[in-house]
């Protein structure tokens, strides 16, 4: 078997890493938006407009920028985010993810580490898909 380059292989685990930390959108009160990022605590609160100038200015959608290029952007652009409430923080963990190919995903790698059994999984993806 073929061993692939440590160069290859950090810039694999690195790619895997970003796609896990894309910004997660919830709608708030009073055209805000909270931005959070998928797999840290980081979250950002933010009026739609300013989404849609950092958007324009990066050239790429919110979802595909990483934290550090979100951060860079603001400062460029002179926008503060908000302080985040309580009710906003409990918004944020009741929204569902964006994507439940992500949570497929997620199920599927605890069912292979065999922290939940076939029958769980099938259980919640039914559940994630509405069947």
């Amino acid at each position: 078997m073929m061993r692939r380059p440590a160069a290859r292989r950090t810039a694999r685990r690195t790619s895997r890493r970003v796609t896990r930390r894309q910004f997660r959108r919830t709608a708030l009160a009073g055209g805000m938006v909270a931005l959070a990022v998928g797999g840290t605590a980081a979250a950002f609160k933010v009026r739609q407009q300013d989404v849609d100038r950092i958007e324009v200015y990066t050239g790429n959608k919110i979802d595909e920028l990483s934290e550090d290029e979100f951060n860079l952007a603001m400062d460029d652009l002179g926008i503060k985010e908000q302080e985040l409430t309580e009710q906003d923080i409990r918004t944020i963990e009741k929204a569902p993810p964006e994507s439940y190919l992500d949570e497929l995903e997620r199920l599927a790698a605890l069912k292979e580490k065999g922290v939940i059994t076939a029958e769980e999984f099938e259980t919640k993806k039914k559940e994630l898909l509405g069947l």
